[in-house]
């Protein structure tokens, strides 16, 4: 398998919005999907390195990529991008053959915090305003 830019966007595609994964040939590089994914989503995130997962993994961290692996995934790396997990790595199969697998999930964002508006910062002005005139 020929890896661009446009491959990934099948592959991806292929996966759709929500949760998904899939094992990918063998002989695919999984460093090399690992880069284009890199120069699309930045640095990524390791979430199980040498089949030992980070501790600090959680929903907030990208725990739902692991799902579909169980304790079968060997080297997983993970994106946050808007409302989905974006992941890649190495993962065994079912007969325990370690593939390339990518695999998306979706992702809980954060509601933005409130800001104060522009018109309550004009009536605490106004306010102070009043109090130096006394």
């Amino acid at each position: 398998m020929d890896l661009t830019q446009a491959t990934v966007n099948d592959l991806l595609a292929q996966l759709g919005p929500r949760d998904g994964y899939m094992y990918l040939p063998s002989d695919l590089d999984p460093q090399a999907l690992t880069d284009l994914l890199a120069s699309r989503y930045g640095a990524p995130r390791t979430l199980v390195l040498g089949g030992f997962t980070d501790p600090t993994v959680d929903d907030s961290r990208g725990a739902a990529l692991l799902v579909p692996f169980g304790d079968r995934a060997v080297k997983i790396r993970a994106w946050a991008y808007g409302d989905q997990w974006v992941g890649t790595g190495t993962a065994r199969d079912a007969e325990g053959v370690e593939r390339p697998v990518l695999v998306v999930a979706h992702r809980e964002v954060p509601e933005p915090l409130a800001v104060a508006s522009d018109q309550d910062q004009d009536e605490d002005q106004d306010e102070d305003e009043d109090e130096d005139v006394d």
